[in-house]
């Protein structure tokens, strides 16, 4: 999911936004007549709360609404056990079975893993015994992205991730260009370590789709934190493509005075690439939510917008996957987080299809009129 760390947020709480409350953009979903398609729809087994009920309340919707599912690891990289070759944490291997043990038997699978870190400025933390994003020890701390070791351990990681999971679909890294943004110093060697594993995992096993995903905001330009690198984030993504298999987005509609209105060239900048898209992540708020004091207006007829953008661009362009990240609201886990995260989360938290009392939105309908029209390959 995408970052917004260190004031990413900007972007949003701004007077402009504040000012225009009042100002709501009126739009009224139409019945959907969705095309047959081969697109995979799924969604992350991100919980509705923090409790098992949160977690079975989450799994049974994505069972009945779905035919993919997306296993999104952001907590780090086990390196040591990664490097030596050594079992990985017990917690870890057993969130690895409890994954395997609950994704339906017909159900396609997409892994997303990645060498960054939760802010995307640099080397992911460390998973251990004692939990995920752990600082690193001294002897990865300052390791850049393409040092021998942190290749072989990066690479051995991923390799274990496929043989665990036997994925349909791959990411090595996830939204790789915000590393542009903020860390761009960085970049290449960045690429060096992409393009090692890429090379190796495609060698071993030449039919699985393997990509790194682009954050879409970024790319283009439209977040604050974006705005001083913009003008190097093409190059930077031009040759990101060069090692990976789909332009896979990850992309999101925060609220009506979101920079970001669903329009008909909405992914033109991504087909420039030449790659076949996919949405790895995307979502859009339902409802208003204050963050940090400041009021984001959003309702569900603007998320049905979004939605009914992206799955018709899916259907029409036959995109491999599409993936919303939340599935059901998760208003009850937000007083259970820690601070800064409690405010964070808010920006997501209303990007389900279907709110924390089990009523299904606008976009829910739509989402299912898409799900009836696939057709398997």
């Amino acid at each position: 999911m995408y970052k917004f760390i260190q004031g990413a947020l900007a972007a949003l709480l701004t007077s402009t936004v504040a000012s225009c409350e009042t100002e709501r953009p009126e739009f009224s979903p139409q019945p959907v007549a969705a095309v047959p398609h081969t697109v995979a729809m799924g969604f992350t087994r991100w919980p509705a709360d923090l409790t098992a009920a949160g977690v079975n309340k989450t799994y049974a919707f994505v069972q009945g609404h779905a035919n993919l599912i997306a296993h999104h690891f952001d907590g780090g990289v086990p390196w040591d056990e990664a490097l030596d070759g050594a079992p990985f944490p017990k917690h870890l291997r057993d969130d690895w079975a409890t994954r395997k043990s609950r994704t339906p038997a017909h159900f396609q699978t997409y892994v997303a893993v990645t060498p960054l870190d939760f802010d995307r400025t640099g080397l992911a933390l460390a998973w251990t015994d004692a939990g995920e994003n752990k600082p690193l020890t001294p002897y990865w701390s300052n390791k850049p992205f393409n040092h021998p070791n942190v290749k072989r351990a990066y690479l051995n990681y991923v390799e274990r991730v496929i043989a665990n999971f036997q994925p349909d679909y791959l990411a090595i890294g996830i939204e790789a260009n915000i590393l542009v943004s903020k860390s761009p110093a960085a970049w290449d060697t960045y690429l060096d370590l992409n393009q090692y594993v890429y090379r190796a995992i495609k060698t071993n096993h030449p039919s699985l789709p393997v990509f790194t995903t682009v954050q879409y905001e970024h790319l283009r330009g439209i977040e604050d934190e974006s705005k001083r690198n913009a003008g190097k984030q093409i190059a930077a993504v031009t040759e990101l493509m060069r090692h990976s298999d789909l332009m896979a987005l990850s992309t999101y509609k925060f609220g009506h005075f979101h920079p970001n209105p669903m329009r008909d060239d909405y992914f033109e900048i991504a087909e420039a690439f030449g790659k076949s898209i996919a949405i790895a992540e995307f979502g859009a708020m339902s409802a208003p939510v204050k963050i940090f004091g400041t009021r984001l207006s959003a309702d569900e007829a603007g998320q049905a917008r979004f939605v009914s953008g992206v799955l018709d661009y899916a259907a029409q362009n036959q995109v491999p996957f599409v993936v919303n990240w939340v599935a059901v609201d998760f208003d009850p886990m937000i007083k259970k987080l820690p601070s800064p995260m409690d405010e964070i989360a808010k920006a997501w938290v209303h990007t389900g299809l279907q709110d924390a009392d089990g009523d299904d939105k606008a976009a829910l309908d739509i989402w299912v009129s898409y799900l009836g029209a696939y057709q398997s390959n």
